[in-house]
């Protein structure tokens, strides 16, 4: 994955970080934790074509998709989010947790006879629409796009993965379980990445 920077263990808990590329705040750090936590797959999507579909018709949240870089920062949980990336990789910011699927509107046909007296009575579906919904993250999505971010990591449920991966990933990106990037590590891996945190937390206080 083109984000993926490391596998840490960070305060005592494992993660896959990635590091992110935006245009005005250079590089930020977000996470995904332990698969033990919750079963997620990650992938990566491209700005442009997620914003597209979570201006779809049915996407959730439309009063903040059809906003922009302008207005965002305007968001009055914005600064909670730019506090959180502020951190960097001492403490990377949780993926957003995306869904993603299509809607297929039920149009009621009427059909009238006999003056309008009796009336028939159809349903039909309409044309599929694709759309995208947040469970968590919308204020670190629009502060990475107002960043000016190209790429980012995402998370969804592995129903979801394929379908997001097809009209928002990022081409020839291939999503992976947090299972897949956090494997069980060996004894002597396990050991190593609590001296890495250990000497970490060190480095940090030191230098406050």
């Amino acid at each position: 994955m083109e984000t993926l920077h490391t596998i840490a263990r960070i305060s005592g808990k494992r993660r896959a970080v990635f590091r992110v590329p935006t245009v005005t705040r250079g590089h930020v750090f977000m996470s995904v934790a332990d698969p033990s936590v919750r079963k997620a797959v990650v992938v990566e999507v491209d700005a442009t074509r997620f914003l597209e579909l979570w201006r779809q018709p049915y996407s959730s949240h439309p009063e903040v998709a059809h906003l922009g870089p302008k207005d965002w920062p305007s968001d009055y949980k914005f600064r909670h989010a730019e506090a959180g990336f502020a951190e960097g990789e001492w403490n990377p910011v949780p993926l957003a947790s995306v869904s993603c699927g299509v809607y297929v509107e039920q149009v009621k046909i009427v059909r009238s006879y006999y003056l309008g007296i009796r009336k028939n009575v159809e349903w039909r579906e309409g044309p599929p629409s694709n759309l995208l919904g947040f469970t968590n993250g919308i204020t670190r999505t629009i502060w990475l796009l107002t960043a000016g971010v190209r790429v980012f990591p995402v998370e969804c449920g592995a129903e979801d993965a394929a379908l997001l991966q097809r009209l928002a990933g990022l081409p020839g990106s291939v999503p992976r379980t947090v299972a897949d990037l956090l494997p069980e590590p060996t004894d002597a891996q396990y050991f190593e990445e609590l001296r890495a945190d250990e000497e970490r937390i060190r480095q940090r206080y030191a230098i406050r």
